[in-house]
């Protein structure tokens, strides 16, 4: 299981056990801590308890749901239905655990079966009773409130909700980031030949394919333009294990695997050309009714205008030397030394490398 589908059950389960904790205490403090039964004051603190275990042993195999299948299953479904569908799966989950232990706890102090008329009698009117109702109601809020989380962080992208929440660039702060443009090649013949409404989903299956490369080689995306994305790293995490370059090569070598795919389905295979480059930029918040995290920086242009130089040296992915000389080890790929080029709106020439794989 990677990192990234830990720390979404651990969301998961943190915000359902305050869920918990929360309707307990306040469901004791509207009944007056007092049992419903017998009118005698019961042990809070044991109630509690049992709440918090149960929520836990419950929240961990519903986010473990939502992060290894139903995550996946629902990815391409829009946010509202795919929210909807989750939501009914768990409340279903949700029922029937509860069923199964009160049909089990309350034969058992009766001495009846699980499914015998005096217990299935004591079922029906535990479940119609006003309370219980409104508990259901509150836990599928609380789904789809931990689900909506989930997503609008998705659609903002990989931490920028909470930077969002914490204000961390309310004001703008430098930072050190490498970036890569990231183009489709023969777009304009790809669009022709396609057609509009075919090309718009012909770009979303190459991002889609996309995803889980991105997520495992730890890049963010910080822009889609058209049929260009530009991804950043930290500058440890793009470096380390030459995360930026294994980024280009595993995302080329998938759409290659899934060439029939393509074939099949639109008639022509994407290939994509890079541009790769690192330094300071400033990072911060901009825009009122549509608000974004922004870079802005000479690395950000140096980066596009190497991609753009791709066709003239006829090469898949470009760096430049600023880069290269962060890797320490530079026997998994190859480098190829192309001079000193004049890039389009830079008065001083940027030295160039082309890399491939060895």
């Amino acid at each position: 299981m990677k990192k990234r589908d830990l720390y979404k059950i651990g969301f998961l389960i943190c915000f359902w056990e305050l869920c918990a904790i929360f309707i307990t205490y306040y469901d004791a403090s509207v009944s007056g801590f007092r049992s419903e039964i017998d009118g005698q004051y019961y042990n809070f603190t044991r109630v509690l308890i049992s709440s918090v275990i149960n929520c836990l042993i419950g929240a961990s195999i519903l986010g473990s749901l939502e992060v290894l299948v139903l995550g996946k299953l629902l990815r391409k479904k829009p946010l509202g239905v795919s929210i909807l569908i989750k939501t009914s799966v768990y409340l279903v989950f949700i029922l029937f655990f509860t069923s199964m232990s009160t049909l089990y706890l309350y034969g058992a102090e009766i001495s009846r079966p699980m499914f015998s008329r005096e217990v299935l009698y004591h079922y029906v009117n535990t479940f119609l009773n006003v309370r219980v109702v409104m508990m259901i109601v509150y836990w599928g809020i609380a789904c789809m409130l931990a689900l909506f989380f989930l997503q609008i962080n998705e659609k903002f992208g990989q931490g920028v909700l909470i930077n969002f929440l914490l204000g961390r660039y309310h004001r703008p702060k430098e930072d050190k980031r490498i970036f890569m443009f990231m183009d489709l090649k023969s777009s304009t013949k790809y669009a022709e030949k396609l057609g509009h409404i075919r090309y718009s989903g012909f770009i979303q299956d190459c991002f889609f394919d996309l995803t889980d490369i991105v997520l495992s080689h730890g890049a963010k995306i910080y822009q889609y333009v058209g049929d260009e994305v530009v991804l950043s790293w930290d500058i440890d995490k793009g470096i380390d294990h030459q995360n930026c370059l294994r980024t280009f090569f595993a995302y080329d070598n998938l759409l290659r695997n899934r060439r029939s795919y393509y074939e099949s389905k639109y008639g022509v295979v994407p290939e994509f050309k890079a541009g790769l480059n690192l330094g300071p930029v400033t990072v911060a918040e901009v825009g009122e009714i549509k608000k974004e995290l922004a870079y802005h920086g000479d690395v950000l242009n140096t980066a596009a205008r190497i991609q753009g130089r791709c066709n003239d040296y006829n090469r898949k992915l470009l760096v430049s030397e600023e880069l290269k000389a962060c890797f320490n080890d530079q026997t998994h790929y190859g480098f190829e030394f192309l001079g000193d080029v004049i890039l389009k709106g830079k008065e001083n020439p940027v030295n160039i490398y082309a890399v491939s794989a060895a």
